[in-house]
């Protein structure tokens, strides 16, 4: 039994693990650049959810479409006005875009300081669990890993399955013949980084439910999201899910028989295991 409640435990986190890294994974599999800003927009997100939910008493879950629209079109602009150009000016635009999103980071993170504080605040909902065959499930960890894997989901089916999906997946894999057939790739580009930074703030509002957030807390999601897609593979939706699952899975055992620290460092050994096991991970895959 008691494995059983690990295994849910992990599940539902590796639910919030997978809306965590499939909107840093986005931006790459479309751009191929890495969005180092990625941990700055969960948290300042997250923020935002608490300062709502403390001073209008209203659920955090009001929040989830608010901040998708509102940091997607944030995301846009960004990606209009300040990564575009680069990519069409700069030869080296991956690193380019690295340094600009290295620096947008901190803007964030500084912004984050000035509105909130430096203090970790959570919000205090759904403090219950429901019981089912022996088990407990957690409330607030279940309604942000459902709501998380919903997103995650209709992510994958409009990527598929429209036609406008269908089109970032087209200039994902070949941006000159997106651009025979038809297919803007700069605006694929845009909606891709706004839809990436969307779908960051979307989980900054369900993790803020779940853990307690500073503004300081940004590289940490950053490098849990780089470390989730270098062991799913850079580009691939369906690796990605299945890393997400098995680190939020080796947490809650490493949390449960090792304590809190164990839990914390894990995904650092993972990436240091990766980098020197398998470097390959860290390429695009097809």
């Amino acid at each position: 039994m008691l494995l059983l409640q690990l295994l849910v435990n992990g599940i539902l986190l590796g639910g919030l693990y997978v809306l965590i890294a499939q909107s840093l994974n986005l931006i790459f599999g479309v751009m191929g650049i890495v969005n180092l800003a990625h941990g700055g927009f969960i948290v300042l997100a997250g923020l935002f959810t608490y300062w709502f939910a403390t001073t209008s008493g209203l659920s955090p879950l009001f929040v989830l479409p608010l901040a998708f629209v509102a940091m997607g079109l944030a995301g846009a602009l960004i990606e209009r006005f300040l990564v575009e150009p680069l990519m069409l000016r700069e030869r080296r635009a991956d690193l380019a875009s690295l340094m600009l999103t290295f620096g947008l980071s901190f803007v964030l993170v500084q912004l984050a300081l000035n509105l909130w504080g430096s203090d970790f605040v959570s919000v205090p909902y759904l403090q219950s669990s429901y019981r089912f065959r022996g088990l407990n499930f957690d409330a607030a960890l279940s309604i942000s890993g459902v709501f998380a894997a919903v997103i995650s989901a209709s992510l994958y089916v409009w990527l598929n399955y429209t036609l406008s999906g269908k089109s970032l997946l087209a200039a994902s894999q070949s941006p000159t013949g997106a651009l025979s057939c038809g297919i803007d790739v700069g605006r694929v580009r845009m909606v891709a980084f706004g839809i990436g930074v969307g779908l960051a703030a979307a989980a900054g509002v369900l993790v803020i439910v779940v853990l307690a957030l500073a503004p300081q807390s940004a590289n940490d999601f950053t490098l849990l999201a780089f470390v989730i897609i270098a062991l799913g593979g850079l580009g691939n939706y369906l690796g990605v899910v299945a890393a997400s699952l098995l680190l939020g899975l080796a947490q809650s055992v490493a949390g449960y028989f090792w304590g809190g620290n164990a839990e914390y460092v894990l995904p650092y050994l993972l990436l240091l295991l990766v980098m020197v096991a398998r470097p390959q991970r860290f390429r695009q895959s097809p």
